[in-house]
């Protein structure tokens, strides 16, 4: 046996021509089914895997889909890339995942590896790098944005419906007497377009309801005490709603006010965002706003597809044959995903 068994191989050991071999590896429905499974028996005994580099080159498609996500702290990405999992087995595709470690640079090499893999597209989730480089890399492969309230010409988004979550918070906390708010994030960076979209859907439907808001920011790498200690200070007794824009940084606010002694859901009230595991444990027990994290991997998937169809439609219209004004660029689409408010006793 071959250490490393290739088709040839296979083809040798069934007796049959390598290409019906390929046919046959790769599903076709040109090959017969007792025919496909001699020679799948066959590749299995010999211990055949299949070369996707080779694939790749080939056919120049890889099942490749590149993930990128900012960094892997916040659960919420957990629960994205289990999604992305599901759906792109039901595609035949596999999701390799890349961090940017929250460096702009480090986001740019992480692309370049997936075009160098010919990545059949790039799913980036929370992304690093400002909206305007996204139409460039667009232009180069199918590229779908998570999280981030805003399309373009190269690429897709999806998100939640930011003003219909901010509604949920909103009225919830005035339903229950909660009359001001804090809103609590981490500076953002280029391309967390997607916090201050956040924080002004908030800042609307507070100015819509006739409550106080008053933002927080605090800078990434310092704790957030000395900033939110100050404004809950100068707020006391006015039944405050702490509300943030992640369920990482909700953990963190309530570790913070039990250390004051305050009671989360008495005392004041803190809401977070993305409703994950973290939200859900009993010692955090956070009232949070809820993705749906496997709607919007379904819908990045789908967006993806489409972008792949059209840049392969777009590769026929450019034969010298074309008409002119047949490459007109495929302007951006926004798929929005409805929020839920998941109530538990932080509020």
């Amino acid at each position: 046996m071959a250490a490393d068994p290739t088709q040839r191989d296979v083809a040798r050991a069934a007796g049959v021509s390598r290409g019906l071999v390929s046919l046959a590896l790769s599903g076709s429905s040109l090959v017969a089914d007792d025919t496909r499974e001699r020679i799948v028996q066959v590749a299995h005994e010999l211990g055949y895997t299949r070369n996707l580099g080779a694939a790749s080159l080939a056919s120049k498609r890889s099942p490749v889909v590149g993930v990128v996500l900012p960094d892997l702290r916040n659960p919420f990405f957990e629960s994205v890339v289990d999604n992305l999992q599901h759906e792109a087995d039901g595609l035949g595709l596999l999701p390799l995942v890349a961090t940017s470690a929250d460096d702009r640079s480090r986001e740019t090499t992480v692309l370049q590896r997936f075009r160098e893999l010919r990545a059949a597209g790039i799913v980036m989730v929370s992304p690093v790098e400002g909206p305007e480089a996204f139409t460039r890399i667009g232009s180069q492969l199918p590229l779908v944005l998570i999280g981030a309230a805003l399309a373009g010409d190269g690429f897709d988004s999806v998100h939640v419906d930011e003003d219909a979550a901010a509604a949920l918070i909103v009225e919830h906390l005035r339903s229950h007497g909660w009359r001001r708010i804090v809103a609590v994030s981490f500076v953002s960076g280029l391309g967390e377009v997607w916090v201050a979209h956040r924080h002004r859907a908030l800042a609307r439907a507070a100015a819509a309801a006739g409550m106080p808001l008053e933002r927080v920011e605090v800078p990434r790498g310092e704790a957030l005490a000395p900033q939110l200690g100050g404004v809950l200070a100068a707020q006391a007794d006015q039944r405050v709603a702490v509300v943030t824009h992640n369920d990482l940084t909700a953990a963190d606010v309530l570790a913070f006010v039990r250390a004051r002694g305050l009671r989360p859901g008495h005392d004041l009230a803190v809401i977070g965002f993305d409703d994950t595991h973290m939200a859900r444990r009993p010692e955090f027990d956070i009232t949070s706003v809820s993705q749906n994290t496997g709607e919007l991997a379904r819908l990045a998937m789908v967006a993806l597809q489409g972008r792949a169809e059209w840049m392969g439609a777009r590769a026929l219209r450019r034969h010298p044959d074309a008409a002119e004004g047949d490459d007109e660029p495929l302007r951006g689409r926004e798929f929005i995903v409805a929020p839920a408010l998941a109530v538990r006793s932080s509020s």
